[in-house]
């Protein structure tokens, strides 16, 4: 069904949108005296996402204490065989923990979901009044805060409860919950013993990792069989939940700026000022899709896009190998993007078409179509938007001082696009009690996509045709292969463990690295120590920059200020200057000023480069000399490896090692660099609105960007 043939509707609805309205308005009268009468509909479903959008329209939001009291609601409730397709990169909090020191999938989002899809009558017809809901959800939820989980918790987790409810358990369900941690082998227990972690996390790492030896990853057939396992244990369908792919995988961010990030939890603290440009996987010797969840997808009647992070959850399920093209192959399913209801910070907070706003409804499509290989052919059939009418107009307004959006449906423009929007009251009453935020009632959500399966023409639905120009399909692959992160991280640990500094510093500098992955492992082999120097024995200059850490070419040594130590943000921001510093390393042989050019009002710094063979350098010969170039240092006709660069008077300049260091890490952190952030801004502006020395500016500034994605980073 093509939007465009179902517009002559009333108040710019489609015929098809009226009838669907017609029928939620009928579901929605009286819908709680209806709930026992209103049978599921017999269809197969399948729902993708991840987190907390995904396990609110499932099954209701389950990491509130208030849930197991709530009436049960959601897409399962509202039809016979509801499947999931679960993201499995997210890499922060105790997930991103695990993820550190494991070979495995980010399997927080599978825990929150597990958890929405537990059948809370399973557990009141089994054992009555005992509070065996209450019991699973806390352990799920149980977190250990700043300690580490003892030895007994792990091999009991009923021992974190209340005393009331560990003698409220029973003996049955106390056994199942403990199946999996009560014999850990030695390795294992260690590397789940670490402070910040959930308690479902660790129940279903250890399931995972049931007969795998130390250093292994887990094979796609125990990663299954362990979630199907964990779901039986606490009462959750079996062979519903599906995690995208078993394969470990890391997110890369790319901005419009062309800076890369890697890591979910790392694009969600950066602030690059720009929007995402496209996201891609790193997945671990070649990613492949969860076979079940393709052939789930591609036998489905409906398959529903729950609300959710953009580029962090819904993005990365489609961009898992097989699982768009399983969605393109069914030509039947009825196929509905569940559109978010608030503009996401770092994500959706800046229109990819226009910076100065967030995003409407249609740039989420179009966000598909940049991202996905093949666009989005073939991939929506509707928009479900949230109606914004029922809301009072001052709620709205307190949510905009607080610079809380809405993601806004831009009718037309969702038509033009081949989707037909449909927009509903999908939302809850009151603000959900933990974070002060409306969001979708999973009964409103679910009666509204039942609406739309019960009105959809009984016929094959054609595949809507994305023809937009502004939004272009990927020409590459959006799946890449790195080695896994766990592993990553003991090379790291490997090689701090071989350089002079203290034990609190190496510790530091491993966390500063899981925090800015795209730091290469070898980026490390270019330095020998770390130095700490008091304000009285500080000898660097400060005439070009106020950089309170160096590299010291001749020790081999990162000198870092004493006064850094004092923040976190300021010695990683030092550290990652002298760092990059240190890739340039012993690169030059000799540096001087040469007299001031008579009548130019100017004077002349002078490098010449060490030969090829005496360098310690990073770049080779060719990318050194284009570096630079873009640094502005020009060759010396007639002298070879000599360049030099024209200062004018009374002005001032960064060398080219300074220079290296603070672009080295602004591609980090635009923080770490904020006197270079703010020239940066440049690349955010089109060509068209620039004059002539700010478009030459520009343009040096993209290839300095690319030159690092490149030469430094090695994402090309």
């Amino acid at each position: 069904m093509k939007a465009t043939a179902h517009l002559a509707g009333t108040g710019g609805r489609s015929v098809f949108e009226e009838r669907v309205m017609a029928a939620l308005s009928r579901l929605y009268a009286d819908a709680d005296a209806q709930r026992e009468r209103r049978k599921p509909l017999a269809a197969r479903v399948v729902v993708l996402g991840g987190g907390t959008g995904l396990s609110t329209v499932l099954g209701g939001n389950s990491s509130l204490a208030s849930w197991v009291e709530q009436e049960p609601a959601g897409l399962l409730h509202e039809f016979s065989q509801v499947d999931t397709g679960v993201c499995t990169t997210d890499d922060g909090g105790s997930t991103g923990e695990l993820v550190r020191r494991l070979p495995m999938i980010g399997i927080g989002d599978t825990r929150k979901v597990m958890l929405s899809m537990v059948d809370r009558s399973y557990w009141a017809q089994r054992y009555g009044d005992r509070p065996a809901a209450t019991i699973v959800q806390q352990v799920f939820l149980h977190r250990f805060g700043e300690r580490a989980p003892a030895r007994a918790e792990l091999r009991d987790p009923v021992r974190v409860l209340p005393a009331s409810l560990r003698r409220a358990c029973p003996a049955e369900l106390r056994e199942s919950l403990a199946a999996w941690t009560k014999d850990l082998p030695p390795w294992l227990e260690t590397k789940l013993r670490v402070p910040g972690h959930s308690l479902g996390n660790l129940i279903l790492t250890a399931a995972i990792f049931r007969g795998v030896p130390e250093g292994k990853t887990p094979s796609r057939a125990q990663v299954l069989r362990a979630v199907d396992e964990v779901a039986r244990a606490v009462g959750a369908p079996v062979g519903r939940l599906h995690p995208a792919s078993a394969v470990p995988g890391a997110l890369i961010y790319e901005y419009a700026n062309g800076v890369v990030a890697t890591g979910q939890a790392r694009a969600a603290r950066a602030r690059r000022g720009c929007a995402v440009r496209r996201v891609q996987i790193a997945f671990a010797g070649g990613g492949q899709g969860n076979p079940r969840l393709i052939s789930r997808l591609k036998k489905a009647d409906l398959i529903i896009y729950a609300p959710g992070s953009l580029y962090s959850s819904m993005l990365p399920v489609l961009l898992t190998p097989g699982v768009a093209e399983a969605i393109r192959a069914n030509r039947r399913a009825i196929k509905i993007l569940g559109a978010n209801l608030w503009i996401q910070e770092g994500e959706t907070d800046m229109s990819f078409r226009e910076a100065r706003r967030g995003f409407w409804v249609s740039e989420l499509i179009e966000a598909y179509k940049r991202n996905v290989p093949g666009g989005a052919e073939g991939l929506f059939d509707v928009a479900l938007a949230t109606s914004l009418d029922p809301l009072p107009g001052g709620i709205i307004r307190s949510y905009a001082l607080e610079d809380k959006h809405p993601i806004h449906l831009d009718r037309a423009r969702v038509s033009e696009l081949g989707v037909i929007p449909i927009e509903a009251d999908l939302v809850t009453g009151e603000p959900v009690e933990h974070t002060a935020m409306i969001h979708h009632d999973p009964l409103r959500f679910a009666l509204a996509v039942r609406a739309i399966y019960e009105s959809w023409p009984q016929r094959v639905a054609e595949p809507a045709s994305l023809s937009d120009a502004t939004a272009k399909r990927p020409k590459k692959s959006s799946v890449l292969i790195e080695p896994v992160i766990s592993d990553r991280m003991a090379l790291v640990v490997k090689k701090l463990a071989g350089k002079k500094m203290t034990a609190a510093l190496r510790r530091e500098i491993a966390d500063f690295w899981w925090e800015h992955q795209d730091v290469l492992p070898e980026h490390l082999d270019y330095f020998d120590g770390v130095q700490v120097v008091a304000e009285s024995k500080w000898q660097r200059s400060r005439e070009w920059d106020n950089v309170l850490g160096y590299y010291d070419p001749q020790a081999r040594q990162i000198v870092l200020h004493e006064l850094v130590l004092k923040n976190k943000t300021t010695w990683q921001a030092n550290f990652a200057v002298a760092l990059g510093e240190a890739l340039l390393g012993r690169y030059i042989a000799r540096k001087w000023w040469e007299p001031d050019v008579p009548d130019a009002g100017a004077r002349t710094y002078n490098i010449q480069l060490r030969a090829a063979g005496e360098r310690e350098c990073y770049l080779g010969s060719q990318p050194l000399r284009r570096y630079l170039e873009l640094a502005q240092m020009m060759p010396q006709p007639g002298r070879k490896d000599c360049y030099f660069r024209l200062i004018a008077e009374g002005s001032g300049f960064l060398p080219s090692g300074v220079l290296f260091g603070l672009t080295y890490a602004w591609m980090l952190a635009n923080e770490f660099a904020p006197a270079l952030d703010f020239e940066m801004q440049t690349l955010l502006w089109p060509v068209g609105r620039l004059l002539p020395y700010q478009a030459q500016t520009r343009a040096r500034q993209q290839e300095l960007v690319r030159f690092f994605r490149a030469h430094v980073f090695g994402r090309r």
